[in-house]
């Protein structure tokens, strides 16, 4: 299982490197999303015991969102875009029981793959990335 290690980390690296940086406004934001997502632990491709997949779907509507993955919690409240990171602030109240960092909070790198939106974020050597279409 060693030797596909390098393999699978390569492969996470051509993923995020193929995404652009392009600039996204919160006008072109509007409306809802509808993807994927999932939590890579980088460190160790191998142990699969830390990563996460999940459906997502989130509503955007003027400087407020609304959803987020069916891996967590849902989150609500607020973005501000700054270069390109989108910075979510969650206004609900959440229980204590479940991590955190899977919740639509917190500062994502801000991307487009073809016609999809790529949000990554990451916290150590976790990546949390949402892959969205717009509907």
């Amino acid at each position: 299982m060693k030797a596909h290690r390098p393999l699978i980390f390569l492969f996470a690296c051509f993923i995020i490197a193929a995404c652009k940086d392009d600039k996204i406004t919160p006008q072109q934001l509007q409306g809802t999303y509808k993807g994927s997502f999932r939590s890579l632990n980088t460190a160790s491709m191998t142990d699969r015991s830390g990563l996460l997949n999940g459906s997502a779907e989130i509503a955007i509507s003027g400087n407020t969102y609304q959803g987020g993955s069916t891996a967590a919690q849902q989150s609500r409240g607020s973005y501000v875009i700054s270069g390109n990171e989108i910075i979510f602030t969650d206004s609900l109240a959440h229980t204590a029981d479940f991590n955190w960092s899977l919740l639509l909070n917190g500062a994502f790198k801000q991307s487009t793959k073809g016609d999809s939106l790529v949000w990554t974020k990451t916290l150590g050597t976790y990546n949390f990335i949402y892959t969205l279409k717009k509907q």
